[in-house]
This record gives structure tokens, C-alpha cells and sequence, in this order.
């Protein structure tokens, strides 16, 4: 039972227990207001503590394929300026943290160096929505309506979606990143319903607010306040030729080397997942599996755009309104951080986002740079490279 994985995030089942808790502590340390250097005293004690009775200890000979993508291709680039890695190993295998040995010196980092000893901010605090959400009110940034609500405010979210900010709907954990148990475009009570339910079994804490129609989600990931890269996330979708099924596309498309499954850490895309949604969407177009699209007509496949249900990537900085590339600096100055990443809800992002009904959906102070090292399409950009270069600049 232990080793049964979730349906929707695809982690252990156990896991969740974690995810609570991970919510839980953050809340409590937020409102103590720990200090970094308190919090990272007590890290280092507790990896001593577990070092001496043997539960863990760390290797410098491990597989890149072994540890999350974003903190492999920090590595690779790190690895080429001199930089030499260990990771700590635990009963379940190896743990995102690691230590970076470079001129004598020995550094600590959680997943990737975030460089959160220079800011003035927890990191934390940006990953937190709802805290988020308030910040950037605060500074007249565009988010989208909504609050935040515990597990046991069930009823009240339901009158608050339904009566006050009406549908369509979005709901997520308050906590969470790469869309774990999100649910989008929520059309009535019944869906509303059971998405909370989803959502809550990851985190005891989750947001509800306005779906914005029409509009793509963009990642964009911002390092050191001046470099940023920005993808496209577009849902799962295949491209008629005139020639091949809609079920064969799919098949030539997850026949892809660079898709895999979404338990694989070595993989950013994902096969595309073939489901009821799927089903749905087709018989709107009174289409089915077997159906021959036109050549270049485009068929979605699923309505999210989320990778762990074959969604592509397109890499479109050099296509993004300088006004949203401001925008996104500036927020990364306003919460002080050095690397973050923003999903930005836009219908357009070749314009500006003052002439739009758009939102930042939510921040991520450890992003997951790989989206942008392996897009589906366009030139991929090397936020690695920037990411070393801050880790050279406040780290030594």
C-alpha cells in the first residue's frame, strides 16, 4: 500500500501525509517568522542527527537520471565550471538536498541554489498563494479573484465560488507546484465540489478563484531580476496531415524520445493520456479515435495544459511584450527573490498586460527550469547557465 501511487500527482500515496504536513509547518514557521539562519541551523542538526544513527548519508557518485530534472540541469552546467556535487541518501532513496564543493568551500542547497540568504523575504513566502495573492494586490500586480480556505471551510467555498465570484472556477492547493491536483474551468457545484475534494487530499488548505476563459498559461522564470525566459503551456493536441487516424497521431507523437511517463524524473514531456476527457472533447467535433483530421487542423485532446497529460511546450520569449517582460521583473524585485518562477495567465502574450483580462496565477521560489531547457518546440533557453552564474555572484 505504501508504494501505491496517486492517480493525480502521480507521488506516493504516503506522500500526502508529507504534503499536509509540509502546509501545516509552513503556516506555523510563516507566523513565528523563523529566521533563515534559526531554520537552517536546525536542518544541519537534524542531517548530523540522522547522519550518526545511519538512516542517511551522502554520495558523490550518483546518476543524474536519479535526482528532479530542474536540479540535474543545474548540475550538468555547475559540473563544467568546476563545481563537484553530493547528495544525501535516505532509507527511500536520494533526497533533494544537496552540498556544492567549488575553491574550498562547501554550500548547502535544497533542489537548487536560490540564493534565499540575500533577500529580505523567506523564500517560502512566495510559495504560498494565498500570501502570495495578497502581496501582489498590495502592488496593483493583475491576479485573478479569489481566497483562500482550510479543509474544513468545505461549505463555505462552495457558497463562496458559486454565489460570490460565480463560474467558471479554479481550485488548488494553497501549497504545490507542477499542478498537483488542480482543477480548472469548473462549470457548476457538482464539479466545484468534487475538486476541493481533490485538492484537500493533498494539502489541508486550498484556493478558489475565477477561472480566466480564453487564455494560455505561460511560465516564466526569472533569474538574478534580468534574465528571463517564458514558455507556452498548450494542452495535449495532435496536428492532422490528411492522411493518419487521430489514434495513430497520438501514437507518432508519444513514440517521442523526449516523452516519457510522469513518474520518470528524466522526462519533462509527457505521453499524451488518452481518457473520458479525451473522449469528450471529440465528440463535441463529432470526432472519434478513428477519425482522419484535415491536414494542419489542430485537435486538443485534453482541456488542461498540464505535462503529466502529454502537454507541449513552446518556447516563446523572444515573441513576449517587453510591458510583460517588465511586469515579471519587476514582481521578482518586489518580493526581493533571485530565482522564481510565475504561471501567467494570458490571452495574448505578444501584448501588453495592461490591455488584458490576465493574471499571475501563482509564484515558485524553485522552479522547475528544465521546461525551458526541453520545450516541444522553439529554441530552448539555458536558465542553468544564468542560475550558475548567481550561484557564483552569492555564493562565493
Amino acid at each position: 500500500m505504501l508504494n501505491k501511487h496517486c492517480q493525480e500527482c502521480n507521488l506516493p500515496a504516503v506522500s500526502h501525509v508529507q504534503t499536509w504536513l509540509d502546509e501545516i509547518i509552513s503556516t506555523i514557521m510563516l507566523r513565528l517568522k523563523f529566521s533563515k539562519r534559526i531554520s537552517y541551523f536546525f536542518d544541519i542538526l537534524l542531517e548530523n542527527f540522522f547522519q550518526l544513527l545511519g538512516l542517511i548519508k551522502m554520495e558523490d557518485n550518483f546518476l543524474l537520471s536519479e535526482i528532479q530534472m530542474r536540479t540535474a540541469c543545474f548540475i550538468t552546467e555547475a559540473r563544467k565550471r568546476g563545481v563537484k556535487f553530493t547528495v544525501i541518501k535516505g532509507p527511500f532513496g536520494y533526497t533533494d538536498h544537496f552540498y556544492a564543493q567549488v575553491d574550498g568551500r562547501k554550500i548547502r542547497f535544497d533542489n537548487l541554489p536560490v540564493a534565499d540568504h540575500i533577500g529580505k523575504n523567506n523564500t517560502s513566502l512566495v510559495d504560498c498563494k494565498k500570501r502570495t495573492k495578497n502581496y501582489l494586490k498590495k502592488r496593483d500586480f493583475p491576479v485573478a479573484a479569489g481566497r483562500s480556505f482550510w479543509f474544513w471551510q468545505k461549505n463555505q467555498a462552495l457558497k463562496h465560488g458559486a454565489d460570490k465570484l460565480g463560474f467558471p472556477l479554479v481550485i488548488k492547493p494553497r501549497n504545490g507546484s507542477v499542478s498537483r491536483h488542480v482543477t480548472t474551468n469548473i462549470r457548476n457545484t457538482e464539479e466545484l465540489s468534487k475538486a476541493i475534494a481533490k485538492s484537500i487530499i493533498y494539502s489541508p488548505a486550498f484556493i478558489i478563484e475565477k477561472f480566466i476563459e480564453n487564455s494560455f498559461v505561460y511560465r516564466a522564470t526569472v533569474v538574478d531580476f534580468d534574465f528571463v525566459a517564458v514558455v507556452k503551456q498548450v494542452p495535449a493536441n495532435i496536428i492532422g496531415d490528411g492522411v493518419l487516424t487521430i489514434e495513430q497521431l497520438v501514437e507518432d507523437k508519444n513514440s517521442d524520445k523526449r516523452r516519457g511517463e510522469p513518474h520518470q524524473k528524466d522526462f519533462t514531456l509527457c505521453k499524451i493520456v488518452v481518457n473520458e476527457v479525451t473522449t469528450g472533447l471529440l465528440a463535441k467535433k463529432n470526432y472519434t479515435l478513428q477519425t482522419i483530421p484535415k491536414k494542419n487542423e489542430i485537435v486538443y485532446l485534453q482541456k488542461n495544459p498540464f505535462l503529466k497529460l502529454g502537454g507541449d511546450l513552446v518556447e516563446v520569449t523572444e515573441q513576449v511584450c517587453q510591458d510583460n517582460i517588465k511586469l515579471f521583473k519587476d514582481i521578482a524585485r518586489f518580493f526581493d527573490i533571485r530565482l522564481v518562477g510565475m504561471d501567467f495567465l494570458i490571452p495574448d502574450i505578444a501584448s501588453s498586460w495592461q490591455k488584458q483580462n490576465c493574471a499571475i496565477l501563482e509564484l515558485n521560489s524553485c522552479p522547475c527550469i528544465e521546461m525551458h531547457h526541453f520545450p516541444s518546440s522553439g529554441m530552448p533557453k539555458d536558465v542553468a547557465c544564468a542560475l550558475v552564474d548567481a550561484f557564483f555572484k552569492y555564493y562565493l
